[in-house]
């Protein structure tokens, strides 16, 4: 619990110990108008500890947390490094312009260069900082940076298809049945029993990728994904996706369940088996299966403008960057 002195201490923002605010910190990123499994002090922990950049955790009162970090060259960044899809402040629900103003004034007194990335254009986060920052005498650039398409689920996977216009609709069905007619193929989401195996196939899986996908997966972000899913799967956040045929494991699905949203963070096919549609076959069971589970409202596809997101019907979340340097 945070100790108010004053009312100009709700205002400052602060350097404040991160275990200290664990419980407000999972509150506020609970209590968030579109909540992320991204922001919360779970995934940040880990994230932090594979990001080479100083940690720096500040607090405004109880209304807001920032997780920040510091890099060699003095720019000041969202903490998590860059396998943290989307960034932001935390703020309690009506003090969002409020927390990011204490924010952007803490940025204009203590850092020479700023670099905000991933923010969601649905927030006033960047506004503030920019208008801050600006009138404190920083050159401001700013862009956007990425879409993060997503798509709504209303508990009915029927009607999810229906919705889509026809061409995608048909297009669905199709690979949906050419995947299916291939053998004996099923979808599931991996018991806490199945984990370690799953995951073992997840990475080879990868190994037989080409590309970038093959030249993503390192051995450093193997040890992320890793303690990524340790920490995860205890609360109930991980889901393992996965689709075999004819009792062959083909296809992992790494995803994280949050707040409503199933969010897919990486995935990885059999090769071999391009020519049945894998990959959007297992997004469409994917979506199925949450549909089924229940209390689902989204599946985020997160980063990215590959094409077969929007063959699912998912529209586009844009998120920006800020540059700011001291003129």
């Amino acid at each position: 619990m945070l100790i108010l002195t004053s009312e100009a201490s709700e205002r400052a923002c602060t350097e404040r110990d991160p275990h200290a605010l664990a419980t407000v910190w999972s509150a506020l990123a609970a209590s968030r108008a579109r909540p992320s499994i991204f922001l919360t002090p779970e995934w940040l922990s880990v994230a932090r500890a594979h990001d080479p950049n100083t940690a720096l955790t500040l607090a405004v009162g109880e209304s807001g947390i920032i997780a920040a970090s510091r890099g060699a060259d003095g720019t000041v960044r969202f903490g998590g490094g860059d396998l943290t899809d989307e960034h932001d402040i935390l703020a309690a629900a009506g003090t969002e312009r409020q927390v990011a103003e204490a924010f952007a004034r803490w940025l204009a007194a203590n850092a020479a260069r700023v670099d905000l990335e991933f923010v969601p254009e649905d927030v006033p986060t960047l506004d503030v900082v920019a208008e801050t920052l600006g009138a404190a005498g920083f050159t401001v650039e700013r862009s956007r940076q990425v879409t993060a398409p997503r798509l709504p689920l209303n508990g009915d996977f029927d009607a999810y298809v229906q919705s889509l216009d026809k061409k995608e609709r048909h297009e669905l069905r199709r690979k949906m049945r050419r995947l299916e007619s291939a053998g004996a193929a099923r979808f599931r989401f991996a018991s806490d029993a199945e984990r370690p195996a799953v995951l073992d196939r997840f990475f080879a899986l990868h190994r037989l990728s080409r590309g970038d996908k093959a030249e993503f997966m390192t051995e450093a972000n193997e040890h992320f994904f890793r303690d990524i899913a340790e920490a995860l799967a205890p609360l109930g956040r991980l889901r393992l996706g996965v689709v075999s045929l004819d009792g062959a494991d083909v296809a992992v699905l790494f995803a994280f369940a949050y707040a409503g949203t199933l969010a897919l963070y990486n995935a990885a096919y059999d090769p071999g088996l391009a020519s049945l549609s894998i990959g959007i076959a297992s997004h469409a069971w994917a979506i199925r299966a949450a549909t089924l589970e229940g209390g689902f409202h989204t599946y985020d596809l997160l980063r990215g403008d590959e094409p077969y997101k929007y063959d699912l019907g998912a529209k586009d979340l844009w998120l920006e960057r800020l540059v700011a340097v001291r003129a």
